[in-house]
């Protein structure tokens, strides 16, 4: 029998007030979280699935794709 992946969780190796460094610079920090904020307090009062990201979303049920022929 073949091992395909093993894995490993860990939590809580550091204090609640460190922040984890990004790998690209974002200065809009306050206004990320804002947006978090925001975002939590919707899904809070209308649900989970009320907002979602664009990506997400089933394009081609939604809109008829014309094919070049």
């Amino acid at each position: 029998m073949a091992i395909r992946l093993v894995g490993m969780r860990v939590d809580n190796l550091v204090e609640k007030n460190e922040v984890q460094l990004s790998l690209f610079s974002n200065n809009n920090n306050e206004k990320q979280d804002k947006l978090d904020n925001t975002i939590d307090k919707i899904k809070e009062k209308y649900g989970y699935d009320f907002i979602k990201r664009a990506g997400n979303l089933k394009v081609e049920n939604a809109v008829k794709i014309r094919k070049k022929e």
